[in-house]
């Protein structure tokens, strides 16, 4: 068996001749079992567990699991990790057709740069499916392979360390020794600066999941995020990081100048969503993972309100959304996900008259969740899960509304022909993966 060595910062493995086997594009899915570090510099693991880097304590589990379960419990890619003597290990990515081409990374970073397939791999067909995985022991020791995501037979990794992921330390505030635990903004922020912490600002999908798997069974609905807006619906970080990721639900409704994340039963939750910021809920606190916990002195914190220049602001700070008029590339296209897709030149007031298919997916073990927030067409929206089971036939004025596939891709059909005619416009909807 090979014996794999780890190169956190680059992502690289070596066999024991020390040739290079990846670079740093390719990312295993890590699936981490949590454990926790506070002010300790260097980790001291728990038995059964292995310091690796002088900074991560990993042990494998010979515990089968489904891909997208074991993603679910934590979606985190992060540092490879030794495989021990685990025969297969789950890969973060992701094949949409027969052709390496077609791959993607789970992370949301784009297509393979590089790969390591087995002859004749990836497939599609028949029994195999678009996860992928490598063998880690025999003549193919290294060589990836398809296998439908529902396969149990593979075994998969963690993380140690409670509540630490990325580097950092996250402190739910119902586990935390206050008589506060769900509050507003301001004293849930004061909590956290008092352990040199702030309110927990999001920067990715897998941390977002992260984040979801420390209220499993909790109870709570909702916690409070550490945003506030400086201009109207537009919100920076509080703990000074930058606004690069977010994930608004399309149909919310409600303003405010805090933000709150979604826990509900709903299967798309993680969604975020405006606040008043005096709102009392639940709360996370975030700091660096090995910082010293000291008592910080701290002043009062407020609320800021927007600047009332601003309240009639038409313009806003967007982050950079991928969009696709769906006419452009009728019949020829796979969308990747997220953005935002529109029909024929939407909102033409007299969109061309044609009929096309479209298929739009996202990456990983994700489902798609579709999020149309105009909608307006004669004849149906058909909207089919990748086994081609129908969904949904939406048409006429529809309000905002969504349609969530139980798996990863979905196909889109519509014919416009008489949209024009009778005076409908067409649609928009943002994808998102849940």
């Amino acid at each position: 068996m090979t014996n794999l060595s780890i190169k956190t910062d680059s992502a690289l493995y070596y066999d024991k001749l020390g040739k290079r086997k990846m670079n740093y594009h390719i990312l295993l899915a890590i699936f981490f079992l949590f454990c926790s570090t506070y002010a300790a510099t260097t980790p001291v693991c728990p038995d059964g567990f292995k310091l690796v880097n002088r900074k991560k304590c990993l042990k494998s589990f010979p515990d089968y699991k489904l891909h997208d379960e074991a993603e679910g419990d934590n979606r985190a890619v992060s540092d490879l990790a030794n495989s021990r003597s685990n025969p297969f290990v789950w890969l973060g990515v992701f094949c949409f057709s027969n052709v390496t081409t077609s791959c993607y990374l789970d992370d949301n970073s784009g297509p393979l740069t590089y790969s390591n397939f087995a002859t004749g791999y990836p497939k599609r067909d028949a029994q195999y499916g678009g996860c992928v995985y490598m063998t880690t022991y025999g003549p193919d020791v290294g060589k990836w392979f398809s296998a439908p995501c529902e396969y149990t037979g593979l075994e998969y990794v963690y993380k140690a360390c409670t509540h630490n992921y990325g580097g950092y330390c996250y402190l739910p505030s119902h586990e935390l020794s206050i008589n506060t635990p769900n509050t507003t903004y301001s004293t849930a922020q004061n909590i956290c600066k008092s352990m040199n912490a702030r309110l927990v600002s999001i920067h990715s999908k897998p941390e977002i999941d992260y984040i979801k798997s420390l209220y499993a069974n909790s109870g709570i609905q909702q916690i409070t995020l550490g945003a506030q807006a400086f201009m109207q619906d537009t919100f920076d970080w509080t703990d000074g990081s930058s606004f690069d990721y977010d994930n608004f639900d399309p149909l919310a409704t409600s303003k405010g100048n805090c933000l709150q994340m979604d826990l509900s039963s709903r299967v798309d939750n993680g969604m975020w969503s405006q606040i008043n910021c005096q709102t009392v809920n639940y709360f996370v606190c975030k700091r660096k993972a090995g910082v010293a916990v000291t008592v910080e002195k701290v002043e009062e914190e407020k609320e800021n309100g927007v600047n009332p220049k601003f309240k009639m602001a038409a313009e806003k700070r967007e982050l950079p959304v991928q969009h696709l008029d769906l006419s452009d590339l009728c019949n020829s296209t796979l969308f990747i996900a997220p953005g935002v897709i529109t029909s024929f030149g939407y909102p033409a007031a007299q969109p061309p008259m044609t009929y096309c298919t479209w298929k739009v997916a996202v990456v990983g073990a994700y489902r798609l969740g579709i999020y149309f927030t105009d909608f307006s067409v004669l004849d149906p929206v058909n909207i089919y899960d990748e086994k081609n089971n129908l969904l949904a036939s939406p048409k006429y004025e529809m309000k905002p509304f969504s349609v969530l596939a139980p798996y990863n891709m979905v196909t889109l059909t519509h014919d416009s022909a008489k949209d024009a005619m009778l005076q409908f416009h067409g649609f928009s909807a943002t994808i998102l993966p849940y």
